[in-house]
């Protein structure tokens, strides 16, 4: 029988190759976690949930130190956990959108930049930092490298003017222009625009606090393209009820981002990881009701079939469980040499 260690008799597992042992935790979010496994799933959950450390800390008997160290575990884990599944997304269209919350006091802001697709409802791209043009430019990078085809993409956003600087810059094709004569300096380095490319503005008027009016503006491409995107989609008209309704749920799920109340992360860190637990929770562990499908088995009275919005996006045949992630190891990306 293999060497075992701890409480729930962790097993020490040896390489064929090398023959060097390391336990069978290892590249997981339980590794090095202190606490009983079964406990350790318990917080997860209860993180999950929205429940607050200290709330997680009584509920479950842990300390409350012992939640916080899970909690940086679980979001350097749902990190790279993210990077190597959600890759080559089939999608012809996303939404990116910002919600605002606090870190370290209540006096400046802390947003999560986010990027859906709409019709499977996954949560592409995740960011976190001031709202800046810095912000959206890295969650539009981040995003253009987990597409299967990002030249055949329409992008839907609020009124923000980032966005529509960035958009050419990052989805576009550069070029630089001839340049006329012999003389003088080569002209800089535009991007052009495919004709499968769009980007979408929804710019909401507010007054008194409440949104009044909702314009849309086709900032980059062409309206053909954008109206047959949103045939796809079975919208009426445009709007981002996908991302809207992510950001709800996001809130439910996160202790940090409870409207109208107190809460608020000490820190950037502890907020930006629970953020993205949040998200790969989302992803492949919570159902949503409009992406069932009908059941092809007759057993009992089941007539559909409940899905997530990994499964949505085919990254996924299964439901997964909050231990199964993290159970499941993931092996960052080793750099050249």
């Amino acid at each position: 029988m293999r060497k075992v260690y701890g409480k729930d008799r962790i097993r020490y597992l040896r390489c064929r190759s090398c023959a060097r042992e390391f336990s069978e935790r290892r590249n997981t979010a339980l590794f090095n976690s202190k606490i009983e496994e079964k406990k350790a799933i318990s917080v997860a959950e209860h993180l999950s949930e929205g429940v607050s450390t200290k709330g997680t800390s009584r509920l479950v008997g842990v300390s409350a130190e012992a939640v916080r160290r899970l909690r940086r575990n679980l979001g350097d884990h749902s990190r790279e956990f993210h990077d190597q599944r959600v890759r080559e997304v089939a999608t012809a269209s996303v939404q990116m959108d910002e919600r605002w919350g606090y870190a370290g006091t209540k006096k400046e802001p802390l947003w999560e930049a986010t990027a859906i697709d709409p019709e499977s409802r996954l949560l592409i791209g995740f960011v976190v930092g001031k709202r800046n043009e810095a912000l959206l430019k890295e969650l539009m990078i981040s995003t253009k490298k987990r597409l299967k085809e990002p030249r055949d993409l329409v992008l839907m956003s609020d009124g923000e003017k980032s966005y529509e600087t960035l958009f050419p810059t990052v989805f576009g094709e550069p070029y630089r222009p001839a340049r006329k004569g012999v003389r003088g300096r080569f002209p800089k380095v535009r991007h052009r625009i495919n004709r499968s490319l769009a980007h979408l503005q929804l710019i909401k008027r507010r007054q008194g606090g409440r949104v009044v009016e909702v314009r849309s503006r086709v900032a980059h491409g062409s309206q053909k393209r954008v109206n047959k995107e949103l045939g796809q989609l079975g919208y009426e008209k445009p709007n981002l009820s996908a991302i809207e309704r992510q950001n709800a749920t996001s809130r439910m799920m996160n202790a940090y981002l409870v409207r109208r109340s107190l809460a608020f992360s000490r820190t950037e860190e502890s907020r930006e990881a629970l953020g993205w637990w949040s998200a790969i929770v989302y992803n492949f562990c919570r159902t949503q009701r409009g992406l069932r499908v009908p059941s092809n088995s007759s057993e009992g009275r089941r007539c559909y079939e409940q899905r997530t919005p990994a499964m949505a996006a085919g990254l996924t045949d299964y439901i997964w469980t909050v231990a199964n992630v993290l159970r499941s190891p993931v092996y960052p990306a080793r750099g050249p040499g």
